[in-house]
């Protein structure tokens, strides 16, 4: 009975020390846990069905966590764990593992960004999605036929800006985004349009868009527009001519191009060409619903960012002189300059 009772109080104590054993090294691990480390600049890529330890060991061997024996009891003792969202993850910053736990148990991946300027075209839109590494290339022109109907020119259709979108994201979903932006923006403001429809307000926009990046004098350029248009007097702007020509524009408008009658030569057809030649952001849709009240016939780049404007062509012409010599003046500066 003694040797049992000896024995009883062996093994008693022997599991007491474990289990403080035990303890002590699961609180060090929480703490661990709960120590914050400078990661910088890493991605993390989580594949689909990736397994709650094959992921742990990943995270170890970029170094975003320690590996400890507390990890792989965590998913027992709260499945929350276990339950990791696939995707694209950014760290770059303090982070413990707990809070890199939860990062990818709340899916909040990494967001990637592709901006399309005003005045862009909707070639440049395609060039640009294409070149983007981190959005699913598909063929979607039947599905953009759709979407744009009864329209079947996209240009002017897509509103201009920046959008944010996860590793794997199809391209189409980014144009919708900027389908239903400009699809947003008719609904609030096509009644104001001072044209015959919205669509028309998108072509005088995208021209204005396309002549003038200060953004102050857009409502004054669309005056301009709007006047030319009241007397029936040809827009004769060089923007719609060089979309006309695509590919054949190599810098220089000539003669011959001036001279040849396209649909959007606005130095041969009267009125507004057929389509938007750009994609117009908000503030040259907004200089063509409140242009400036001018008697504004002609304007001219200044040289300087600007433009000059004119009420009679005789001012116009004194304009364009003005402008010729200043340029001139410019070139033989900047070859004075090389040649030195």
């Amino acid at each position: 009975m003694h040797k049992l009772l000896k024995v009883f109080y062996y093994v008693f104590f022997s599991m007491s020390l474990l289990a403080i054993a035990t303890t002590y090294v699961i609180y060090q691990g929480y703490q661990k846990l709960n120590q914050s480390i400078i990661i910088e600049n890493t991605s993390l890529v989580v594949p689909q069905g990736q397994s709650y330890s094959a992921l742990v060991e990943q995270l170890a061997t970029q170094q975003l966590i320690e590996n400890n024996i507390v990890l792989k009891i965590l998913p027992k003792v709260d499945p929350w764990f276990a339950k990791m969202q696939a995707g694209q993850y950014l760290f770059d910053g303090e982070y413990s593992t707990f809070e890199v736990l939860q990062k990818i148990r709340q899916g909040e991946v990494q967001l990637f960004r592709i901006t399309f300027p005003e005045g862009s075209d909707f070639k440049q839109w395609q060039q640009w999605i294409a070149a983007h590494p981190h959005l699913l290339q598909t063929d979607y022109q039947d599905w953009l036929d759709s979407l744009i109907s009864p329209y079947t020119h996209p240009e002017g259709l897509f509103f201009p800006s920046t959008y944010l979108f996860k590793s794997g994201t199809e391209d189409k979903v980014i144009l919708k985004q900027a389908y239903d932006k400009m699809q947003a923006l008719k609904e609030e403001l096509a009644d104001n349009s001072l044209l015959s429809d919205w669509y028309q307000t998108l072509i005088l926009a995208s021209i204005v868009e396309k002549e003038t990046s200060v953004t102050a004098e857009m409502p004054k350029v669309a005056s301009v527009f709007y006047n030319r248009l009241d007397k029936n007097m040809r827009l004769q702007t060089d923007p719609t001519v060089i979309y006309g020509l695509g590919n054949r524009y190599k810098g220089d408008i000539t003669r011959a191009h001036l001279n040849e009658k396209t649909q959007y030569n606005t130095y041969k057809i009267k009125g507004l060409p057929p389509t938007p030649i750009a994609m117009p952001g908000l503030d040259a849709i907004n200089a063509v619903l409140y242009p400036s009240n001018t008697d504004y016939l002609y304007f001219v780049a200044t040289g300087e960012g600007g433009h000059t404007f004119s009420r009679t062509l005789k001012e116009h012409n004194k304009a364009v002189k003005e402008y010729l010599a200043k340029m001139s003046q410019q070139k033989m500066t900047t070859e004075k300059a090389t040649n030195e």
